[in-house]
């Protein structure tokens, strides 16, 4: 017995070379699209439970992000569904606060320098966002939780009943006021 091909092998064997190659293609294509996406969706679920757990964004500005905080809030926080706000701009607010008003800086050393819009503490004095009451946050935090509403929030219109359910779970008293779609 000779392991050297004959004719009929090589034949057989260039004949099914392009179907083998269309399926690694096809498989190929498969696993870049399907692979960011399991990531993402991990990525928004580490950004979904530190804007409601962590940081408890949604005192402020609600579950959906919609500026419907609890109602022991303060009331007026940012529709961040209708925000105009690109990542990096979300990162800064989300780390530094809005000075003069109740959003909280997630910064622990933010104003000791001039990351916060280019000031410090001496400069805006009383204006200085306060910590806020739970936890402070990381860059990658902050950066998660800009994300996650990016992907999942910003630019989604009114809040659905089948969004309400997804967060809340499914027959949610409250999402009954919502529409659904």
């Amino acid at each position: 017995m000779s392991c050297e091909p004959t004719a009929a092998t090589s034949a057989s064997h260039a004949a099914g070379a392009p179907h083998r190659f269309n399926r690694l293609i096809a498989l190929l294509a498969i696993a870049f699209t399907v692979a960011p996406l399991a990531a993402h969706s991990a990525d928004d679920a580490y950004g979904r439970r530190l804007y409601l757990d962590k940081a408890q964004c949604s005192f402020c500005h609600g579950w959906a992000a919609d500026g419907a905080g609890e109602p022991q809030s303060n009331g007026g926080a940012a529709d961040l569904r209708q925000t105009q706000l690109n990542r990096e701009q979300l990162v800064e607010v989300i780390l530094c606060g809005r000075p003069g008003t109740p959003m909280p800086r997630y910064d622990e050393l933010a104003y000791t320098d001039k990351r916060c819009y280019d000031v410090t503490e001496k400069e805006i004095g009383a204006l200085v966002p306060a910590l806020p009451p739970g936890t402070t946050l990381q860059k990658r935090e902050a950066e998660a939780i800009a994300d996650y509403l990016l992907a999942r929030l910003v630019g989604r219109g009114p809040v659905t009943r089948e969004e309400c359910e997804e967060t809340l779970g499914t027959g949610a008293r409250s999402c009954s006021r919502y529409p659904d779609k």
